[in-house]
């Protein structure tokens, strides 16, 4: 039990990571892609991405109420938790950032999610990409980062292109 404690701790920091790397990025609110000129600090539209090819993945069972979730293809779950009585934390390795966003766009809407904001953002020489969702009864998010804070690697994430999901109840 110690041992998840560790790792949903872990698990949390880097989400909280990710939200001051979005602030320091100047990403205050979820913005849907856009097939305009991207700015000079985002990726080119998530949206031409995942139109011209959806990538795959598979369904995974996720602790707690949440059920199933889809995952890309390649992705290596090295973690499936609760928290607690209301929130979940899935992650995993082995997907770029730009991939992440590109699965989600096409696979959250077929899995019956609402996508609220799908960015990906490129700052200090890294790739971060951020995912806002709700549905069946849950809101959440998905931070991929391409160089991750080492405090991951023990967790069997490595420090390349780590991703972590978080669902809470509502």
């Amino acid at each position: 039990m110690i041992n998840y404690r560790s790792a949903a701790l872990t698990l949390a920091a880097c989400a909280a990571g990710l939200s001051v790397t979005a602030c320091t990025a100047g990403i205050t609110t979820a913005s849907s892609p856009t097939t305009s000129a991207p700015a000079p600090t985002r990726s080119t539209s998530v949206a031409a991405a995942a139109s011209s090819r959806a990538p795959s993945g598979h369904m995974i069972k996720v602790t707690g109420s949440v059920g199933s979730f889809p995952v890309p293809a390649g992705a290596k779950v090295t973690e499936n938790i609760a928290i607690d009585q209301k929130d979940v934390v899935v992650a995993f390795g082995s997907i770029t950032p730009a991939n992440v966003s590109s699965f989600y766009a096409t696979a959250l809407p077929r899995a019956g999610y609402t996508i609220s904001g799908n960015s990906v953002v490129t700052q200090d020489g890294g790739t971060v990409a951020f995912i806002f969702f709700s549905g069946h009864g849950y809101k959440g998010d998905i931070g991929a980062l391409s160089k991750a804070p080492a405090a991951d690697a023990s967790l069997g994430l490595g420090t390349k292109n780590v991703t972590t999901i978080t669902f809470m109840l509502k």
